[in-house]
């Protein structure tokens, strides 16, 4: 895997924010909904688990100002905590977290590659798309799951994932 998408992939910093700098345009959410799933697994993966129910998941497209589509994410939290972590639900969570200096550890929970009929036609563009996931904790407790999914379109900014 390139150095760049090893970065990407495995390191601990907002995509939000490494997409705007990748892209030169601010990265942008399209809120697709949040909704309360209560203490259904919501087809997740299993360390949606580490969040206390009733849970919410909010599911976004994450776009530049020009409207390239740059990803796919789901995160489900507590309701409870859902006003802690998400102060303006219209904008990523990365930026949620930088204006109001959140204090959040990221738990690199997995990293992905898959092929998926749905992804390619709402990415436009055939796979296969590299994801991971990962929890937010706060005062020593999981308080966001989050998981994100990625095109090869990225390849553009990134170079190739595979060398």
């Amino acid at each position: 895997m390139s150095a760049a998408w090893r970065l990407f992939l495995f390191g601990n910093g907002s995509p939000t924010h490494h997409l705007g700098l990748l892209t030169g345009s601010p990265t942008e959410v399209d809120v697709l909904g949040m909704l309360p799933v209560g203490d259904s697994p919501d087809n997740a993966p299993c360390e949606v688990e580490a969040i206390a129910a009733p849970r919410c998941r909010r599911q976004v497209w994450l776009r530049n100002a020009r409207g390239e589509r740059l990803g796919y994410a789901a995160s489900w939290i507590n309701v409870e905590d859902v006003g802690a972590v998400f102060k303006d639900t219209k904008i990523p969570i990365g930026k949620n977290i930088l204006q109001h200096k959140t204090e959040l550890y990221r738990d690199m929970k997995s990293v992905f590659c898959g092929h998926s009929a749905e992804l390619e036609e709402a990415f436009g563009i055939p796979g296969p798309f590299w994801g991971r996931s990962y929890l937010f904790w706060n005062g020593g407790r999981p308080v966001t799951f989050i998981y994100e999914v990625f095109p090869p379109a990225l390849e553009k900014y990134m170079g190739k994932v595979l060398q």
